[in-house]
């Protein structure tokens, strides 16, 4: 092919859409049924794609530091929780052994690979590559890049280019070899779009009120946290536990929030000093609470969770907030004699100290069990402003003291059936396999026989050796957050899903890198995603129209828009933002495409050429 053939065909993939390409939501587009005239579910609408995706990989562990840190294997999962075709337009990658990109169904997600040429003598400051895809149906675009930072402790970085949507671009570092970047993009064209970029609302249970109000809570997806209170160490324990393996946290209770979380494990103590009349009360993560010499240590105090809660829900109204309470027991600060157990003085000035929390909800319907009540029920307690729950685990309280305060808000925790199912396994894949093989065993389907609200705790259980030479962070962040995203999402469909996806060090995408900016929104976005989209595609559960389908001519909608507000700046790897960047700044564009370029169709350059796209303005 000639030179200037590959140039045209590479700028056509900007602004030129496949002739043969039909959007996705065909079934979608006529509103002539009597469902969609009067704005009910119709399976008629249905867009989730059953297509079997290529299989994925899980990250090695060596990749984590323990042996090969050379491999040239990098993954970027795209999730697409649109009823749109990601349609995979051209590719370019010059210096890499493998560059293989795909299309991506709604509903379904694709690990895709960069693999930075291994090949003795080749020159690693040139590696690049560009994937570019549209959006079937609409007139959105969007650019992912694999490139280069050299000399950099992280020298390979992925660029996701979503400037031609409105939604910003982002250059992420690549965290090791074999661990993915991660893209998660919801919403549709008549609603706006959401992606992973960036966190948006605080409250976006509230943004969604209109989609989530009638459905029970049994029917709602939502991030949780693992040992939530440990985002520190604070050492109220005289116990071996260290950063490495006993805090499983970055983010302060606040933050866990603002990034998505609301269903909290949180495991109480009080930490009582020589004199066992003179306690306060921690958060903790111990081997066994009722131990005589119980392994680990504390991390916030429960003051300063309360003071974190009330932050949040004053700046953020209309939320359902789940505080799963547990271990509720006494230890010594020096660490013998076993467990002190509570007595009626200790369970009162706990609940005195829980009463400072605002937006607890007395009194509240206890004849339903909590996971059947419809998420307002929650949501437009306290005037609208939303519901603190406080579920009580009193297994380890004695008889004859108090184990719930119902006037108070404080509930026993049965009065919520959960099946919290915890996997105990060693590593990221058989854990994973376990996780996915619960939730596929539900059938959210009429007549809900096989229903249930589902706590897929997606974590491992590592050995003390292998968990303090590896960190719970790494373990977390590399080789077993990332397989939620490509794994667990295309074994999810609108009929099998999990209600609390339960991770540790939420929002954190590369180790010690814990500011704000520096992470990222995959969980926040794939709670939105799934229960804007997936749950919506199921009409035993969601009796209205999909919310993210065309209106009809009577019904207008703006909820999702607002979750998407204007923003079309840069985040770069150092966490610096752009809010307003010069146009046609597009991190990771090469100026020169090199001899030796290949192209998704076969063609390769025969010599250096100037990228024609490289100071437009266009994407």
């Amino acid at each position: 092919m000639k030179l200037n053939h590959v140039l045209v065909s590479f700028a056509g993939a900007l602004s030129l859409r496949q002739a043969h390409a039909a959007p996705s939501i065909s079934r979608a587009s006529g509103d002539n049924t009597k469902e969609a005239a009067t704005g009910m579910c119709s399976p008629n609408d249905a867009t989730y794609s059953t297509e079997k995706m290529p299989n994925g990989s899980y990250t090695d562990w060596g990749s984590l530091g323990l042996d090969n840190l050379t491999s040239g294997r990098q993954y970027i999962t795209i999730v697409n929780l649109t009823p749109h075709r990601f349609k995979l337009d051209q590719t370019h990658s010059y210096q890499m052994d493998v560059f293989d990109w795909g299309d991506i169904p709604p509903g379904r997600s694709r690990q895709n690979i960069a693999h930075y040429t291994e090949e003795a003598g080749a020159n690693a400051v040139d590696d690049n590559g560009e994937a570019y895809y549209s959006i079937e149906g609409t007139n959105q675009k969007f650019i992912l890049r694999a490139t280069t930072h050299i000399p950099d402790t992280h020298p390979r970085r992925t660029v996701v280019d979503l400037s031609g949507m409105g939604l910003g671009q982002r250059e992420y570092l690549n965290p090791r070899p074999e661990v993915p970047v991660t893209l998660v993009i919801t919403g549709s064209a008549s609603h706006g779009f959401v992606a992973s970029l960036t966190h948006g609302p605080g409250n976006w249970m509230r943004q969604i009120y209109d989609v989530i109000k009638d459905r029970p809570l049994q029917h709602i997806v939502m991030p949780g946290t693992h040992d939530s209170g440990m985002s520190t160490i604070s050492g109220q324990i005289l116990s071996i536990g260290s950063e490495a393996n006993t805090q499983t946290q970055a983010l302060n209770i606040y933050d866990q929030l603002r990034v998505g979380a609301r269903w909290f494990d949180l495991r109480i103590i009080s930490v009582h000093q020589s004199n066992t009349d003179d306690y306060d009360f921690w958060v903790a993560h111990v081997n066994d609470e009722n131990a005589d010499v119980p392994v680990g240590n504390t991390g916030e105090s429960l003051a300063d969770i309360i003071e974190e809660v009330n932050r949040f829900t004053s700046e953020n109204p209309g939320e359902v907030i789940f505080l799963h309470l547990r271990y509720l027991v006494g230890l010594r600060r020096v660490l013998t004699g076993g467990p002190i157990h509570w007595d009626n003085d200790i369970v009162n000035d706990f609940f005195n100290e829980l009463k400072k929390i605002s937006n607890r909800c007395g009194n509240l319907d206890t004849s339903v069990q909590f996971q059947n009540q419809a998420a307002s029920y929650f949501m437009d307690q306290n005037n609208g402003t939303g519901c603190v729950l406080f579920l009580l685990d009193g297994s380890n309280l004695p008889d004859g003291v108090p184990r719930a305060s119902v006037s108070d808000g404080f509930y026993p925790a049965e009065q919520m059936a959960v099946h919290d199912n915890w996997s105990n396994l060693a590593t990221t894949r058989p854990m994973a396999e376990n996780q996915i093989e619960v939730w596929s065993a539900i059938e959210r389907a009429k007549p809900f026989t096989d229903d249930e609200f589902l706590i897929s705790q997606w974590i491992v259980s590592a050995d003390a050796v292998s968990t303090t030479a590896l960190t719970i962070q790494r373990i977390a962040i590399m080789p077993t957050n990332p397989a939620l995203y490509w794994a667990g999402v295309n074994a999810m469909s609108p009929t099998k899903w999990p209600n609390v996806l339960l991770v540790d060090y939420i929002g954190v995408v590369v180790t010690d890198q814990f500011a704000w900016n520096q992470l990222s929104a995959e969980l926040y976005t794939l709670a939105i995603g799934l229960n804007l989209y997936m749950i919506s595609e199921n009409c035993d559960v969601s009796s209205q129209r999909h919310p993210l389908l065309p209106p009809v001519a009577s019904a207008t909608s703006s909820a999702l828009r607002r979750l998407s507000p204007a923003w079309n700046g840069i985040i770069f790897a150092n966490g610096t933002v752009v809010d307003k960047p010069p146009q046609g700044v597009h991190p990771g564009r090469v100026e020169v495409l090199k001899n030796g370029t290949v192209f998704s169709d076969g063609t390769v350059l025969e010599k250096d050429t100037p990228n024609p796209h490289f100071r437009s303005t266009i994407l």
